[in-house]
């Protein structure tokens, strides 16, 4: 089930006493939790809208919220964020687990209780989690692609009687790496400086948005790869500038190196791979595009040095800056 079909089933007050919510897709998620949320009207919340965090709250908790019956309402809304319980070293006491299954057998029909298990990596092989997926309807909220993303922004700007030109909505996707939630981020600022033309520009997107950390190390690969020691010193220098850790930029570039020696060896589409991958199919696309002009070999032992700084970081105190830079110099020589 996704967001619109949820939307349905409210429509046609056909909803279920049960849900669990995944995806990664933030902005969405969002959405989600205000939907169950605008069920319960503003003066019944209090009695009647119950929201629990697990990594500080009991489920006890939770199950008594949803065994009792909706104060002076029709119903009653419980949700649950990080069901850590669920996962594989989450645990659950007996009493706790035999409360949870009895809920999920006999449920108050007025009640529905909503699960945000988003992005946690739960545990399918648990009793209490094959009891709960069995009897719950799943949301499923992933990220969008490229081009849904694209879309979403567009028809968000059009409710408000904005324009956005194509070039600046690309470069919009290639700053936030194509992430519906971090491209929705930036329209509150892009819209007020826009606010006498209705339109926004290439120069405004330039002039307000940062690149992401991500985007950033994708032109200081390309800085390496195409032999461009200025380039990369100056992205480079930039970032620690910003406030990035020299050991995080590490990390990172490391794994963008890894990506690219990774999605050479695959075959398949954008989205296949993406999720064999676990990344974003934008991430893939612009990988294979810069795999057109690289070589394999000068790839592969970029990837070795950048796990030659990883053992020096680990083994010596040398300084990460000064390792990364010689690095940059030495590759791009």
């Amino acid at each position: 089930m996704n967001l619109q079909q949820l939307q349905q089933q409210i429509k046609n007050n056909a909803l279920a006493n049960f849900y669990v919510v995944t995806g990664d897709e933030e902005s969405l998620i969002q959405r989600a939790q205000h939907e169950f949320k605008q069920l319960i009207q503003p003066e019944n919340r209090d009695m009647n809208y119950a929201q629990f965090d697990l990594t500080v709250e009991a489920l006890d908790d939770v199950i008594n919220e949803a065994m009792s019956m909706p104060f002076f309402g029709d119903r009653r809304v419980v949700v649950v964020q990080n069901p850590d319980f669920l996962t594989a070293k989450g645990k659950i006491s007996p009493q706790d687990q035999d409360q949870f299954v009895k809920l999920l057998e006999k449920s108050v029909a007025e009640n529905i209780v909503v699960i945000f298990i988003n992005d946690l990596k739960i545990d399918k092989r648990k009793k209490i989690t094959k009891a709960l997926l069995k009897r719950a309807e799943n949301i499923e909220l992933p990220a969008l692609s490229e081009t849904q993303a694209k879309q979403m922004i567009m028809q968000e700007l059009q409710q408000r009687a904005y324009k956005i030109d194509q070039d600046a909505l690309q470069d919009l996707t290639l700053r936030t790496n194509a992430h519906y939630t971090a491209m929705k981020n930036e329209l509150p600022k892009l819209i007020a400086y826009a606010t006498h033309s209705k339109n926004i520009t290439s120069e405004a997107v330039a002039a307000l948005v940062p690149k992401t950390l991500t985007a950033n190390v994708f032109d200081l690969v390309d800085a390496v790869m195409t032999h461009q020691p200025k380039k990369a010193l100056m992205i480079y220098r930039d970032l620690l500038q910003n406030g990035e850790p020299a050991l995080r930029v590490n990390a990172v570039l490391t794994g963008q190196f890894r990506l690219l020696l990774q999605i050479a060896g695959l075959k398949g589409t954008e989205q296949d791979m993406g999720k064999q991958l676990s990344s974003h199919p934008y991430r893939v696309k612009l990988a294979r595009q810069m795999l057109k002009q690289y070589s394999l070999t000068s790839l592969r032992d970029s990837y070795l040095g950048m796990i030659g700084i990883e053992v020096k970081l680990k083994s010596t105190n040398q300084d990460p800056a000064l390792l990364f830079e010689r690095f940059i110099l030495k590759n791009t020589a």
